[in-house]
């Protein structure tokens, strides 16, 4: 007689046998790996728990104990606060902060964060209209960035290097590296007049850009039309040459200037002589009142001009001397910076008439 194979008519029940055969034969293979391996049967207990925050609260939230053994000696005012490795904390853990500067720092103008903020709207890598054609963006460290090995080298030679020497190795450092060198010395530590002559040599410029940060240098007020004479007393020497690919390789393109940024110096020369080619002017802080009534004419491809922080710009003098200024004259500006300085409502349809994109007026 034939077995007969009987079938459960509850077929929950063949589902909670299946199920049960699966779990002893997933529990049987675990335990012989384990035995492979001369492992313990059982696993250690979690190391992480996914309830716990991923860093100690004491490094988010430092105690008054900590913040004391951080401090340092007295009278070390550290401007930038402690960075740790690591992706951000949640929104949750930290306290809001601003992103603006300390009232300590802004009340000092000789800081390099109140010399970073200042500058911060020049060095934006944002704003790619004032940059000369086919440069890239080199902008100043920001907080919490690691300093490349160009910068670090530069620094080096900075340091190693009177101005004497500045200007004979000058000629072997590339020009975009001369401008990263004058914009994060701008910030950090100003460059002297003998340095700042050195890095620009005769073209009067870093790669297209000029920043003279005060009291520590002064432009010279022939400086532009010392640089012109240059220009037109250098003889052509390759105009009887064969126009090769060798020869125009080793010749390169003539550079001008392109941004011109004065923090904290008096304005020493007559805007006649700024050279046309100039799309970034920033005048920062600069003591006596300067007239800008002819600067449509002398640089008229301006996109960007920055007058923040001038005093004389306070006073309700200053506040009609904006109004009645000639905006319309400046058909390529697309950045004004007036921090400090109060705008009005009739300010800024003076500034926006007869455009068809409004001006971006940081204030």
């Amino acid at each position: 007689m034939p077995l007969q194979r009987t079938v459960p008519e509850d077929t929950s029940e063949t589902t909670r046998q299946v199920n049960s055969i699966l779990r002893n034969l997933r529990g049987e293979h675990f335990r012989h790996s384990r035995n492979v391996q001369r492992a313990p049967a059982r696993l250690p207990a979690p190391l992480h728990a996914h309830n716990l925050p991923t860093l100690p609260i004491s490094l988010i939230h430092p105690s008054a104990e900590d913040s004391r053994r951080r401090a340092g000696p007295a009278g070390h005012h550290s401007t930038r606060p402690i960075w740790i490795a690591g992706p951000n904390p949640p929104h949750s853990w930290t306290s809001p902060s601003s992103p603006k500067i300390d009232e300590a720092d802004s009340a000092d103008i000789n800081s390099p964060a109140w010399r970073e903020h200042a500058l911060d709207l020049v060095f934006s890598p944002d704003d790619v209209s004032m940059r000369p054609p086919g440069s890239v963006s080199l902008r100043s460290l920001r907080k919490g960035e690691f300093p490349t090995l160009a910068l670090l080298s530069l620094h080096a030679i900075r340091a190693e290097c009177s101005a004497y020497e500045l200007a004979e190795i000058m000629p072997y450092i590339p020009p975009h590296l001369r401008r990263v060198l004058v914009r994060h010395s701008a910030i950090n530590r100003p460059l002297s007049q003998a340095e700042l002559n050195a890095i620009c040599g005769e073209e009067g410029h870093a790669d297209g850009e000029l920043v003279v940060v005060g009291p520590h240098a002064t432009l010279r007020s022939d400086h532009f039309r010392r640089i012109h004479s240059s220009r037109e007393s250098i003889p052509d020497e390759h105009a009887a040459e064969e126009s090769t690919w060798d020869s125009l390789a080793t010749q390169g393109e003539p550079s001008v200037l392109f941004s011109l940024t004065l923090l904290s110096t008096p304005l020493t020369f007559n805007l006649s002589d700024l050279p046309p080619t100039i799309t970034c002017l920033a005048l920062i802080n600069i003591p006596k009142p300067v007239s800008l009534q002819r600067l449509p004419s002398h640089c008229p491809l301006v996109s960007l001009l920055d007058l923040s922080y001038n005093s004389w710009l306070i006073p309700a003098s200053g506040e009609k001397l904006l109004e009645d200024y000639p905006w319309t004259k400046l058909h390529y500006l697309k950045v004004l910076g007036l921090r400090g300085c109060h705008v009005t409502s009739t300010l800024l349809s003076q500034v926006n008439r007869g455009r068809w994109d409004d001006v971006d007026v940081v204030h």
